[in-house]
């Protein structure tokens, strides 16, 4: 199939039990209820995806089956085959390639020198010769990558573009000025407009999984030039987001999926789950902008 490299791709939860086994069941449903509300594809096993915390095996049975479901929805399917060494994201890139994923993605590892960066990302995409993505997520991995750098990892072979959840919105345009072919996906939920506005050609988000259809008609709005509802629908979710933050966000969107019956957990141990006395609190403030957001995309 021919790529089309754009839209609202969710940053796909993996659910799991009490003892942290994957729940493929699950997961497949949760994969065709996210094409249903009209996402382009799915990013699995990232951070929301918790892959760095699942088994080898379970990742690459999370990449089959989004692989699998996603045919009938014409969908595309990037899976972060990013590991702490570079042995084991071979062994998930190689699969990904085996199994029909469309694109890799890799975050990188946290203890390598910019030296072994470059060898990591040669040997990754060459492993899966397929599309990468380079995944800057500073936050996370403790590498807060320059432009200098960047230019450097997108002159190799296969490295095609960024997932950049760095918040730095001059440093993606300044990449775009350079490189005006690559592709970049926004990972700041709170920043998908402007960063769509800058040129990005979607967003890879974690609360797409609890709102796929608010950031469906975010992107479309911005296709169609209607900016003005576009930042409404920013601002209303971003209204959400700094009272998530307070619960931590994580905490957030495990109880809004288990109530949707994605549950009972979407992160290993140790997690954090909200108290009942938490979870009131947390309706109390949060309960009036759910019911907004509710009402704008049931419209």
């Amino acid at each position: 199939m021919a790529l089309n490299l754009e839209g609202i791709i969710p940053a796909i939860v993996s659910p799991c039990n009490e003892q942290d086994k994957f729940l493929e069941n699950k997961f497949a449903s949760l994969v065709s209820h996210l094409y249903q509300k009209g996402v382009n594809g799915l990013y699995v096993c990232g951070a929301t995806g918790d892959g760095y915390n699942m088994r080898i095996e379970e990742r690459k049975e999370a990449s089959k089956i989004a692989v699998d479901v996603s045919k009938q929805f014409s969908g595309i399917v990037i899976a972060h085959v990013g590991t702490n060494n570079t042995r084991d994201s071979i062994i998930l890139a190689e699969h990904a390639n085996n199994v029909g994923v469309h694109v890799v993605a890799a975050m990188p590892p946290p203890n390598y020198s910019t030296k072994e960066l470059v060898s990591y990302y040669k040997d990754v995409s060459s492993a899966a010769q397929l599309p990468l993505l380079i995944y800057h997520i500073p936050h996370l991995t403790g590498h807060n990558l320059t432009f200098s750098f960047f230019c450097e990892l997108l002159e190799i072979p296969g490295v095609i573009g960024i997932k950049s959840s760095g918040s730095d919105l001059f440093l993606m345009k300044r990449i775009l000025i350079e490189y005006p072919e690559v592709v970049i996906f926004n990972g700041d939920d709170e920043l998908l407009c402007p960063a769509l506005l800058y040129g990005a050609k979607g967003g890879i988000g974690m609360t797409y999984n609890i709102f796929p259809q608010l950031f469906v008609s975010l992107f479309s709005a911005i296709q169609s030039g209607s900016v003005p509802y576009a930042m409404k629908l920013q601002n209303l979710f971003n209204r959400f987001l700094h009272i998530a933050v307070k619960y931590g966000i994580f905490s957030v969107l495990n109880l809004l999926m288990e109530e949707q019956g994605f549950g009972p957990f979407i992160k290993r141990r140790p997690r954090n789950v909200l108290s009942k006395m938490k979870i009131t609190d947390f309706y109390n403030e949060a309960r009036s902008v759910l019911q907004e957001i509710d009402n704008e995309t049931s419209n």
